[in-house]
């Protein structure tokens, strides 16, 4: 007779429920241990046999358990490990870019700071030729008139540089056929002595900080009889 393969599945579960049976049944059932010759050698419940089976079996499961469980604690921590380290690199970087920036900001601000320094001191050297350069010519121009009048004459060539007629106080004053003492030499013969009166520095002083007593003045002498008269000059 050909074994019906439609009732597999009912053999089977059939199979399972007695295995079941089988284990219930072994708490009152006991197992003997019989010698070659046929003699008993031991005797003992079925259901401590079972159960040592089953405590076993147990206990191989709970040190795979524990096994894994080592193993998934390990790669965590490994994980945790890795991810701090990429952490802490990642601050050790940022630290650094902040570093080098602060150090560009401060180079950056050294640099200006001495730009700027630099360019005080060219403007106080600028300054310092201008006010010498307009007090000789005052001294040459006006060296025996009233403090006014020299006072006047630097206020003429300030009005000249402010008039466009050259871009720097040396520009208008050697300015060629404006002032006589530039044209003769005895500007620069005063400026080489370095003697100039006291009064001349302060008229230039004056003159460069923008006083005038004559207005807006570009032209001054002897015989125009004309403008404003300061001493022995016109000033127009």
């Amino acid at each position: 007779m050909k074994p019906n393969f439609g009732h597999k599945r009912h053999f089977e579960k059939g199979m399972l429920a007695g295995i079941l049976s089988a284990v219930v049944l072994t708490a009152s059932v006991n197992v003997q241990v019989i010698a070659a010759d046929g003699g008993l050698i031991a005797e003992a419940p079925q259901g401590a046999v079972v159960e040592a089976a089953a405590a076993e079996n147990v206990q191989a499961l709970s040190q795979t358990v524990s096994g894994y469980t080592e193993q998934i604690k390990t790669k965590r921590n490994e994980a945790v490990k890795k991810a701090e380290e990429i952490r802490k690199a990642e601050e050790a970087r940022k630290a650094e870019e902040a570093r080098k920036a602060e150090e560009a900001r401060k180079a950056e601000e050294a640099r200006k700071a001495a730009e700027a320094v630099k360019a005080q001191k060219a403007a106080q050297a600028a300054q310092a030729g201008d006010e010498n350069l307009l007090a000789a010519l005052i001294y040459c121009e006006a060296g025996n008139q009233p403090y006014q009048g020299q006072v006047a004459v630097g206020a003429v060539v300030m009005n000249r540089l402010n008039a466009g007629y050259a871009s720097s106080i040396r520009g208008v004053i050697y300015q060629r056929g404006q002032f006589g003492p530039a044209m003769t030499g005895k500007l620069d013969r005063v400026l080489a002595s370095g003697n100039i009166p006291a009064s001349c520095y302060q008229a230039a002083r004056e003159a460069l900080a923008g006083v005038s007593p004559v207005g807006n003045a570009l032209h001054f002498g002897d015989g125009n009889n004309t403008g404003i008269k300061i001493g022995a000059h016109w000033f127009h």
